[in-house]
């Protein structure tokens, strides 16, 4: 029972401690402090969106664990002690939506960065040369220490910067003191392509980094992922309304991974979790290709256009809102782009209206991928007759003898469909526990176990045959915890009483998780034995356990699934006790016994 409370109880926090309290609310999370650097270099971008910045550098040094936000822009205004004022009150700034004068376009917008730099920081510096004048405001721990102001002659003088954001992480906060360096470059890599006249330098312990990367570069790295295979030359199409853009590269893949990969920024910002401009640009294609498809007589659903879609979305707007404040998912609502959709869906039908070919070429793909989905609902029934179905969770491989992966959980699926080869490569997603059962019927009356064997093809029984099997290798892939390894054992206790001569003829396979991998920059090294794992912590090298299958992203995925340089594939052998351990799955009384030791 909770005890009473009373006034003593309240309390009124200062935003200082609000921040030291709730981190999370406003940076997202404090494994490491790169959304800090990142609020800095925000600021920066803002000025050089304004045509006011020709250099921006973030410096990194590993052994003192201090970074450093630096640019050449206006400077940040000293008077008035705004430099304190911004780094100790929330919600103070010059990018509110009520008043763009300083910033028309802008990444920051809630005056909350640099509180939180300085809040969650052993210390904080802010070096600024403007107007001839030098001044240094330093903070401790969040409490503003001292400040000094000389004068400098901006005739004969040539100041090193104009700001200068310096900090120490503090290790009471974050887990690890110094940031993901994978994520800055990221971050400079889109500032660099959208900002051509503005040098981007990155610099960990003085070993300097420049970042130059044009539109065609970006593209054919981040988003063709340097793969070959494009169906049709690259579309550009441009819409503006004032200082407002919403810029489009697109074009469509016929090789590699047929989901669409969409990439986009928002004012200088990487939208890694999409949004409303995403949202509005599929629904953009849907509508003019769901008309063209109609007119022109083709086998067409409105998603069929996402098929292989290629593109790279760049927005500049005045007014932005993101789903929190580490800015990775656009909310503004639709009416808000009326003006800058209607340009590009015009420009879009116009283009395809005046280039009949290349929306044949594309409208020839996209049918061909809706044959494809119908092939893959045959059904192969117990008589080996063929009928149409639904399968509601296999996606399949356009190879008569491809690798059916078998997974646990949709998340598993969706990480294994977007790493595969879908020339090669089947996945089959279980949806919880199967059943525990010792009868043949039994296990057929679970619907996915059901479904699963109507996808392999051989069908079950007296009409069971061998040679119209669908894949070379059937694999289990499942979490590296009890539930998985238990999820393991009765799937292939299943296969092995409805479907034994598949296994006896070398076709189940099961893929280990590794125990641990090495996880350093961009490496992934799967570690499969215990004497791998010692001898990597004895080289200090940093390694990780991943408990579930969605944890991991599809380039690590790969490495132990599909890809079949680095995978640890173990093949299932049938055991001619097989009814020894049937009874030890399903008899209590041999569990029990198993137990006890008898």
């Amino acid at each position: 029972m909770s005890k009473d409370y009373s006034s003593k109880d309240i309390r009124s926090l200062s935003d200082i401690e609000q921040l030291k309290i709730n981190p999370e609310m406003y940076i997202g999370h404090t494994e490491h402090p790169t959304h800090l650097i990142e609020e800095c270099f925000d600021n920066a971008c803002d000025e050089a969106q304004g045509n006011h910045v020709s250099v921006i550098a973030i410096n990194i040094d590993t052994k003192t664990k201090e970074c450093a936000i630096l640019d050449n822009g206006r400077g940040i205004p000293i008077s008035d002690d705004v430099p304190k004022k911004i780094s100790t009150k929330l919600f103070s700034g010059a990018k509110f939506r009520d008043n763009k004068t300083a910033y028309e376009i802008s990444s920051g917008l809630h005056g909350i960065g640099l509180v939180a730099v300085n809040a969650l920081s052993d210390f904080m510096t802010i070096e600024i040369y403007r107007g001839g004048r030098h001044a240094i405001f330093r903070f401790e721990n969040a409490i503003f220490k001292k400040k000094s102001i000389t004068k400098y002659d901006e005739q004969k003088d040539n100041p090193p910067f104009s700001t200068k954001i310096q900090f120490k992480a503090s290790k009471d906060i974050f887990d690890k003191i110094l940031p993901d360096l994978d994520r800055l470059k990221e971050r400079l890599v889109t500032a660099s392509v959208q900002m051509p006249n503005v040098t981007f330098v990155l610099n960990v312990d003085n070993n300097r980094e420049l970042f130059k990367l044009n539109l065609k570069e970006y593209f054919e790295t981040y988003v063709l992922q340097k793969q070959n295979g494009e169906l049709i030359p690259r579309l550009t199409f441009n819409s503006r309304n004032g200082a407002e853009k919403f810029n489009i590269l697109m074009t469509y893949s016929g090789k590699g991974n047929i989901s669409s990969i969409v990439s986009s920024s928002v004012n200088l910002l990487p939208c890694t979790s999409g949004g409303t401009h995403v949202n509005i640009f599929n629904e953009i294609l849907r509508d003019i290709f769901t008309t063209k498809a109609k007119k022109l007589g083709y086998n067409f659903q409105p998603n069929d256009c996402l098929v292989g879609l290629r593109a790279y979305l760049m927005l500049s707007l005045r007014e932005v809102h993101f789903s929190a404040q580490i800015k990775d998912k656009l909310t503004n609502k639709k009416p808000y782009f009326e003006k800058l959709t209607a340009q590009l869906k015009s420009q879009i039908e116009a283009f395809f209206n005046s280039n009949q070919e290349v929306l044949e070429i594309l409208l020839e793909f996209f049918q061909a991928y809706r044959q494809r989905l119908d092939y893959k609902k045959l059904k192969v029934s117990k008589n080996g007759k063929r009928a149409f179905t639904k399968f509601t969770k296999l996606r399949d491989c356009t190879s008569n003898m491809g690798e059916l992966f078998i997974c646990e959980g949709d998340s598993a699926g969706g990480g294994l469909i977007s790493c595969r080869d879908p020339k090669r490569h089947a996945v089959f997603p279980l949806k919880g526990k199967i059943p525990n059962a010792a009868s043949t019927n039994d296990i057929l009356k679970h619907k996915e176990i059901n479904e699963l064997v109507q996808a392999l093809g051989t069908g079950v029984g007296d009409a069971f045959d061998l040679s119209r099997l669908r894949y070379e290798k059937i694999i289990i892939v499942t979490d590296a915890d009890p539930d998985g390894d238990h999820i393991a054992s009765l799937l292939m206790l299943s296969l092995s009483q409805i479907l034994p001569e598949v296994i006896k003829n070398g076709h189940l396979y099961y893929a280990p998780t590794p125990l641990r991998a090495i996880v350093e920059k961009k490496e992934f090294i799967p570690l499969w034995t215990k004497e791998e794992v010692e001898k990597a912590r004895k080289e200090n090298r940093k390694t990780q356990f991943f408990k579930g299958l969605g944890e991991l992203n599809p380039n690590q995925l790969a490495t132990f699934t599909t890809n079949e340089a680095t995978r640890n594939l173990i093949q299932v052998e049938y055991s001619s006790d097989i009814n020894s351990i049937i009874e030890l799955f399903t008899s209590v009384e041999c569990k029990r016994n198993l137990l006890l030791g008898e």
